[in-house]
């Protein structure tokens, strides 16, 4: 029988630790050859714009394959996992993706955090109060010790009500500022995740010691930080290099102008499969998160298991 997932079933049984956990499992598993990865395809909907998008994967050590896919088109957009069985079972769910996805994201920056920042980090500044933000702060604060969190963007009234939301679900001070500079300051663990053309993070302001998610430009229109200040890094990751090709702008800039090759971008996955982790405290590291269809199966296989075993 196939299961129709929704997204209220979604939000009561995956926290955002426990999707850290499974795509710790599902990103290691891309890195050692034992799942498959399809990089984002968009298709055009309309000369008013707007795009189909389908992305897809299969992981044959647990029996599963499938694939998010939804429609972009004025503004507004839909999601939804497919998870088949690859033995024999047919379509196992559908599974209504939007707070999926929203968790998954933060998620992938809780899991690239962990590898890549400071061990010690107490700092968090998340640049950017839209749908997506939430799920950043709520995955970071669950594996790291915060002492503050800062918050800024453009929108006074939007910096206030993320700041009164979420301070009613982590226990550390959340600060709204109104300057940039001031919100960066002595950061361990900064998150961008706007949807920004030109470059949010000033050069200037990437210090040592700190670890960068880029979290919001999963597409070549789009760019938070740029491409001259790849240089700085002592260790640069993304999801998919295939993917970053075509969607990252920052790093796309970057090789195009010979400030780094391609061969200085490690995927995050084989990073986790070799177990590694920064060098120094004092080294500069960012993570290029695109959002890849196995980190979408990996807490797809862990929400249909949950209810498939009570149905």
């Amino acid at each position: 029988m196939t299961l129709f997932i929704t997204e209220s079933e979604v939000t009561n049984i995956l926290s955002h630790k426990k999707a850290i956990e499974l795509l710790d499992e599902g990103m290691k598993a891309v890195g050692s050859g034992k799942a498959f990865n399809m990089p984002r395809k968009r298709i055009p909907v309309g000369y008013g714009g707007g795009a189909m998008n389908i992305m897809a994967a299969s992981w044959p050590e647990k029996g599963i394959a499938g694939h998010k896919s939804y429609v972009v088109s004025k503004g507004k957009a839909t999601f939804v996992v497919l998870l088949y069985s690859t033995e024999g079972n047919g379509l196992l769910a559908v599974i209504e993706a939007n707070m999926l996805g929203q968790i998954r994201t933060g998620a992938a920056s809780g899991l690239a955090s962990k590898y890549m920042a400071n061990n010690k980090s107490k700092t968090l500044s998340i640049i950017g109060t839209g749908f997506q933000a939430q799920s950043q702060l709520l995955s970071i604060a669950s594996i790291f010790d915060l002492d503050a969190v800062n918050v800024y963007s453009r929108s006074e009234n939007k910096r206030n009500l993320f700041v009164s939301n979420l301070s009613k679900q982590v226990d550390v001070e959340i600060k709204p500022h109104e300057n940039l500079e001031n919100a960066i300051e002595g950061s361990d663990i900064i998150c961008l995740i706007t949807n920004s053309a030109k470059p949010v993070l000033p050069d200037e302001f990437i210090m040592n010691g700190m670890h960068i998610n880029a979290a919001g430009g999963n597409n070549w229109l789009r760019s938070e930080i740029s491409p001259e200040s790849m240089e700085k890094f002592h260790l640069i990751t993304c999801d998919s290099i295939e993917q970053a090709k075509y969607e990252s702008k920052e790093l796309m800039e970057a090789t195009e102008k010979g400030i780094i090759s391609w061969n200085n971008v490690k995927e995050l996955g084989s990073l986790i499969y070799e177990n590694k982790k920064r060098e120094s405290e004092n080294h500069i590291t960012l993570y290029e998160s695109l959002g890849i269809a196995i980190q979408d199966l990996s807490v797809a296989k862990y929400i249909y298991d949950q209810i498939s075993s009570v149905k």
